[in-house]
């Protein structure tokens, strides 16, 4: 059976909602994400070659 128009509506709104809360959710936290990867990298080469660039 077919959703009424109503029903479709409603989805296609609750859809909206959904994506502009997980926007307002995930944006702010791609920062923080990116510093933490860069921190992970970076201690790993540190690990690798100790002293990094300025090392000699």
């Amino acid at each position: 059976m077919a959703d009424s128009k109503l029903a479709t509506a409603l989805k296609a709104g609750a859809a909206v909602v959904g994506v502009f809360v997980a926007l307002v959710v995930v944006l702010p936290l791609v920062p923080l994400l990116l510093e933490l990867v860069v921190g992970v990298f970076r201690a790993f080469f540190d690990a690798i070659v100790p002293g990094g660039k300025t090392y000699e």
